[in-house]
């Protein structure tokens, strides 16, 4: 169990307690008495509460199993303070700390300092909701911005997930990836550029070791492209945005694939999500022979689709093509 136990400073005899996501979907009441309460709650997982008080105001709780915490409601004037586990002593410490921040972009700067020593906080969410949405209605770039610099698990958390389909998802006009280099399993370094083919379409699958079965399932489903599309100016390739090289390694050695493997280990600040403008993985990118995007999906039969209306037709005279791992290098 998760107990809570607080105090209240100015009399409320009531408090409404809320989820920030999908993993408290109910509203609870504590009753106070005499401005005292102890609340208990069994979590699965770290789950972020929010206490709504009559007044509107509200103050968020971590709840993780077997923690007992405290809080300290004040009045208008005083200061809130919560302790008793990992994430209220992390939350308590950027409270008080940004308390003299004026600006958003004060608290942004404090916020990317805060992922950069933690990237997998459970806190992190909240700051984001309480901080870049609800204070700042910070802009889609910056949220983004922020929400890159966490780990990848942690950029699949229920409230973060949520947000980013608010996302607009447009593929900026003229958007090239020229400039990226992509390696492969033994570490030679190529430039994307160069991949492909001077006269070739190319189908990019973006995919992580974290998104587990989902990606391994995304790389595996453009086999067919190979041959659906052989002799009509098409290659494969899959890039990995993992930060840990070897886990992409004994990944993608357990599959035997007609394509080559590339990582970029910039993770989300890879060139290619940012000028795609991905928000979420695995995603097919189809680019011109020049790398200029000009599709993004997650839909291996919209892709398919749309191959169908942008690649040219197959030349009547090429009755073979070159072996599949050839052209690809090409």
């Amino acid at each position: 169990m998760f107990v809570l136990q607080g105090t209240v400073q100015d009399g409320t005899d009531s408090i409404l307690v809320v989820g920030l996501d999908s993993r408290f979907e109910r509203i609870d009441t504590i009753v106070c008495s005499e401005g005292q309460f102890k609340w208990k709650f069994r979590p699965d997982t770290v789950t972020t509460l929010i206490l709504v008080l009559p007044d509107g105001r509200r103050h968020p709780v971590f709840a993780e199993k077997g923690v007992e915490s405290t809080i300290t409601i004040p009045s208008d004037t005083g200061l809130f303070r919560v302790s008793g586990g990992k994430c209220n002593e992390a939350y308590q410490s950027f409270y008080l700390e940004s308390r003299k921040d004026a600006t958003m972009k004060q608290v942004a700067e404090r916020l990317d300092s805060f992922i950069t020593r933690d990237p997998f906080s459970e806190v992190t969410p909240y700051l984001i909701y309480e901080q870049m949405v609800q204070k700042y209605h910070a802009d889609q770039h910056t949220v983004s911005g922020l929400i890159s610099r966490m780990s990848g698990n942690m950029q699949d958390a229920p409230y973060l997930t949520t947000l980013k389909t608010e996302f607009k998802d447009e593929i900026p006009n003229n958007t090239y990836v020229s400039v990226l280099s992509l390696a492969d399993s033994v570490g030679n370094v190529f430039q994307f550029s160069n991949i492909g083919g001077s006269t070739n379409y190319l189908v990019v699958c973006v995919w992580a070791t974290w998104t587990e079965s989902e990606g391994l399932r995304a790389r595996r489903d453009m086999q067919k492209l190979l041959d659906n599309y052989a002799g009509r100016k098409l290659n494969v390739i899959d890039v990995s945005i993992d930060v840990n090289r070897e886990r992409w390694k004994e990944t993608i050695e357990k599959d035997t694939l007609d394509w080559f493997s590339y990582i970029d280990t910039e993770g989300w600040e890879s060139r290619i999500i940012r000028n795609s403008n991905i928000q979420q993985l695995p995603v097919y990118i189809l680019f011109s022979s020049v790398k200029k995007v000009l599709y993004r999906t997650n839909s291996i039969l919209d892709l398919e689709s749309e191959l169908e209306r942008t690649l040219p037709p197959l030349e009547k005279s090429q009755d073979k093509v070159l072996p599949k791992k050839m052209r690809l290098r090409l």
